[in-house]
């Protein structure tokens, strides 16, 4: 049995991890409202238009694009937004790009959503989920990053190709750092 929250969620970052997380959310039935927050205005727009034209198809959900202020009573904000990986980059080259990034937004996402859960799934994850506790102020409990959880996912489907084990009878984590330093 699926629970519904009946909370807000908003996104920050329309990118592919942001349009793919709104998508998710609004085909799980678990929140009844997603905000989509872009510094490409039309990009979230776009992303939204699309998931509305769905809507019918899914359990009721509000789906707006909007600002950092239409954030406000989110009860989980999820952090995607940030500079892409180059090729040849690492995810540590991206920490300056990020945390300036970071600066910006998280005085924004906290102005409005003081109350909110901070989940961070930008790279590099483990040191932008440090940074944002500390622009933040937020107690660690409020904060939160996905960690390596993708890591695990990709090894549990691994596993699952050469053993012939259904993924979701494989039972393995990935401990440590997210990214290419495992």
């Amino acid at each position: 049995m699926i629970h519904k929250i009946t909370g807000k969620v908003s996104i920050i970052g329309s990118g592919f991890v942001g349009s793919t997380t709104a998508y998710t959310l609004m085909l799980s039935g678990l929140v009844s409202e997603i905000v989509i927050v872009d510094i490409n205005k039309e990009k979230a727009e776009g992303d939204v238009m699309d998931m509305n034209h769905g809507i019918s198809f899914v359990r009721p959900v509000q789906i707006t694009a909007g600002d950092f202020k239409d954030c406000d009573g989110s009860d989980i904000v999820i952090i995607t937004a940030g500079a892409n990986q180059k090729p040849g980059e690492t995810r540590i080259d991206l920490v300056k790009k990020n945390t300036e990034i970071f600066k910006s937004i998280v005085p924004e996402i906290i102005k409005y959503c003081p109350d909110a859960i901070l989940l961070v799934v930008t790279n590099p994850i483990d040191i932008l989920t440090y940074v944002t506790l500390k622009i933040s102020g937020f107690s660690p409990q409020k904060v939160i990053g996905s960690g390596t959880v993708l890591d695990t996912s990709r090894l549990k489907f691994l596993l699952s190709e050469h053993t012939g084990v259904d993924t979701r009878n494989i039972h393995a984590y990935i401990l440590g750092e997210h990214g290419e330093n495992i």
